[in-house]
C-alpha cells in the first residue's frame, strides 16, 4: 500500500463558490484495488473509499456525507483528478500526491 500524507487538494464547485486549495492534510491511501481519501474540514473528519475499477480508476463514497466521487490517475503521475458529489453540492477536483 502506498501513503501519501500531505496531499494538496484543489476543489471546484458548480455553484457561485469559489474554487478552493486545500492544503491542510488530505491523506490518500492507496493499493493495487481499493483507495481511501481522508482530511478533515469545518464540518469534522471526512473518509471517501473505494475500488479500482481498473487502469487508475476509482469510483468512492463516503456514506456520512452522502457523498460519491471518482478519481483517475495515469501511471506515473503525481495528481489523482475526478468528480464529488455531496448531497445538491458538486464539483471537481484535483489532488497532488505529496
Amino acid at each position: 500500500m502506498q501513503i501519501w500524507k500531505n496531499c494538496i487538494a484543489d476543489i471546484l464547485y458548480y455553484d457561485d463558490r469559489a474554487a478552493a486549495t486545500n492544503d491542510e492534510g488530505y491523506i490518500v491511501r492507496l493499493s493495487d484495488d481499493s483507495i481511501e481519501v481522508t482530511y478533515d474540514d469545518d464540518d469534522g473528519a471526512v473518509c471517501y473509499r473505494g475500488k479500482n475499477s481498473g487502469d487508475g480508476h476509482f469510483n468512492l463514497t463516503a456514506p456520512e456525507r452522502n457523498g460519491r466521487a471518482s478519481l483517475h490517475c495515469f501511471p506515473g503521475s503525481h495528481f489523482m483528478e475526478g468528480y464529488w458529489q455531496e448531497g445538491d453540492v458538486r464539483g471537481m477536483w484535483r489532488i497532488h500526491l505529496k
